[in-house]
């Protein structure tokens, strides 16, 4: 596989897989499921919500999807440059 075709599956992998999430909150829910367990959504004073596991799973997994995606644009940049040296 080459290194535009890796850049391109990464950036468009990483901005579904966030839009997937953003709309439906699947892939967090599951992420706090199988890192919480048995206190997966259990009230903290209260209110309901992942707090209980002592982070926020939406913004774990946005922040890994911002790192997937300057990944790709670093490698898609990085052999669109080798391109023009060879």
């Amino acid at each position: 596989m080459n290194k535009r075709r890796l850049g391109t599956i990464l950036i468009a992998g990483s901005v579904l897989l966030w839009l997937i999430n953003r709309f439906s909150y699947i892939i967090s829910s599951y992420f706090s499921r199988l890192l919480c367990g048995e206190l997966y959504l259990q009230p903290v004073d209260g209110i309901l919500g992942d707090v209980s596991c002592g982070f926020n799973a939406d913004m774990h997994f946005t922040a890994l999807m911002f790192i997937v995606l300057i990944t790709g644009i670093a490698v898609l940049i990085i052999s669109l440059i080798q391109k023009d040296v060879h």
